[in-house]
């Protein structure tokens, strides 16, 4: 496989790709009786994709995994806090036709506490949002590869040292663990009526 950073004309492309992958995750289905329109959850999702792709391509923080020129993975980055203005000025507002401000905003508070459950565990320099392989591929091996081959070496290119990541699904820790990655801590998220795990990890790159 080839490894890259991605480029703006593959927004639609690589948000695709996350939409795909995450389509049934917990983190995301369970916003769905939010919508003004339940039946708009896919095309809400893809947008939702689009914007946290545009982003993170601006901030050079997104890259994907090709295979036989095909796009098979992504993964977004951050090593920055991302402000809502940051959002809104790469599309959120479109998400507005999906949802009312005051449900996307309270999402995104919920979002904001999943990722301080991490703040509050550990110490990293880097924070993988997101780690998407599309459908087909999945469960082959990509995902390692991608993290072992594209994601952790470009970490360490940019002086890193430490990666941290969450998962909300159980059997994503061992996934993790397998590749190096420590957990630190665990916690049961509540969103409206749902229940969330929530797993924190962060792996040192110094080794």
């Amino acid at each position: 496989m080839q490894y890259r950073k991605a480029r703006l004309d593959e927004v639609q492309e690589v948000a695709q790709v996350c939409a795909d992958a995450f389509e049934d995750y917990p983190y995301l289905s369970m916003i769905a009786s939010n919508l003004k329109n339940p039946e708009q959850y896919k095309e809400f999702v893809l947008a939702l994709q689009e914007v946290l792709v545009r982003l993170a391509i601006k901030q050079d923080s997104c890259l994907v995994a090709e295979k036989d020129g095909r796009i098979v993975a992504a993964a977004i980055l951050q090593h920055q806090t991302i402000s809502m203005l940051n959002y809104l000025q790469n599309g959120a507002t479109k998400l507005f036709s999906f949802i009312s401000i005051t449900k996307l905003f309270k999402y995104f508070n919920f979002v904001e506490e999943s990722e301080r459950h991490l703040e509050d565990s550990a110490e990293y320099d880097w924070y993988l949002m997101m780690l998407a392989v599309t459908p087909d591929y999945q469960r082959k091996g990509i995902g390692s590869l991608f993290l072992l081959e594209g994601v952790e070496p470009f970490v360490r290119s940019t002086g890193g040292h430490s990666l941290g990541l969450i998962t909300n699904r159980d059997y994503n820790v061992p996934f993790y663990e397998k590749n190096g990655y420590k957990q630190c801590g665990y916690k049961v998220l509540t969103y409206e009526t749902h229940k969330l795990g929530n797993w924190p990890f962060v792996k040192s790159l110094d080794a």
